[in-house]
Formats: structure tokens, C-alpha cells, sequence
């Protein structure tokens, strides 16, 4: 019996030392930073429980798309939401985003209007969305 608990032993021992090389090979790991030097639109930077240090206006026309692109700077998940019950904006909702995480997307306002994006894990992370009507096209 003593060679079968020696084996089991050894497997154990050998177990519990892979996984803590695996875990501390994963905590000194860098972690790739996002590249949005190229990001034409809007980004929206989620660092210190705000979006870009004071949770801006961003500013839209009816019927025009815009491109957002939200990145997560931080230690802690965030999220992005738009949620509107009237009709006169896009609403949609990004995955939890990890560190260095983004999300792509589309704001499209249907309506003139004052809309709200925010973080649904941090309370304090509000913003406005304001939607003026598109300039008429020249005929």
C-alpha cells in the first residue's frame, strides 16, 4: 500500500506545482494593449469609473450612423448600454469587457433627442447621447 500512496502522492505534489506555474505564468503574463490609433468615430475609453475621465456628450444626427468603438482600460469589467423605450435611438448593449477588451458598434438615432449610454456595473458611468435632425440635402 505504501507505493500506491507514494503515486498518489506524487501526482498530487505534481498537480498542485503545474497549477501554481501555470497561474503565476498568468499573472506576470503582459496583457496586449488594444490598438485604436486607427479608430475613426467615437471612442470611448472606460478607466476609473468613468468613459474618456468625464462621461461626454457625444453628438449625432437622425438617420447617421456613427461608429463607437468601446475600450476597457481598467482592472474591472465594464460594459456599454443604450436603452430607450421611445423608439429614437439604436439601443444595444455590449458583452462585459475584461481589460484591453473592446467592442465595436453603431450609434443610429432614429429621433431628434436627448438619449443616455451607460455602464451597468458603475452607476456613476452616464453619459448623453444628443441627436439633431440631418441638414437637408441640396436638390
Amino acid at each position: 500500500m505504501s507505493v500506491r500512496n507514494n503515486v498518489i502522492a506524487i501526482v498530487a505534489i505534481s498537480c498542485i506545482v503545474v497549477g501554481g506555474l501555470w497561474a503565476v505564468g498568468n499573472l506576470t503574463k503582459e496583457t496586449k494593449e488594444a490598438d485604436v490609433s486607427h479608430v475613426e468615430g467615437i471612442l470611448l475609453l472606460a478607466e476609473r469609473s468613468t468613459f474618456n475621465s468625464t462621461n461626454p456628450d457625444i453628438s449625432v444626427q437622425v438617420d447617421v450612423p456613427k461608429k463607437l468603438v468601446v475600450l476597457n482600460k481598467d482592472i474591472v469589467i465594464h460594459d456599454l448600454q443604450i436603452k430607450d423605450n421611445s423608439g429614437g435611438i439604436l439601443n444595444f448593449e455590449t458583452a462585459p469587457l475584461k481589460t484591453e477588451q473592446h467592442f465595436n458598434a453603431a450609434i443610429v438615432a432614429y429621433k431628434p433627442g436627448t438619449y443616455e449610454y451607460f455602464c451597468s456595473y458603475h452607476p456613476t458611468m452616464r453619459g448623453k447621447i444628443i441627436a439633431t435632425p440631418a441638414p437637408a440635402s441640396a436638390s
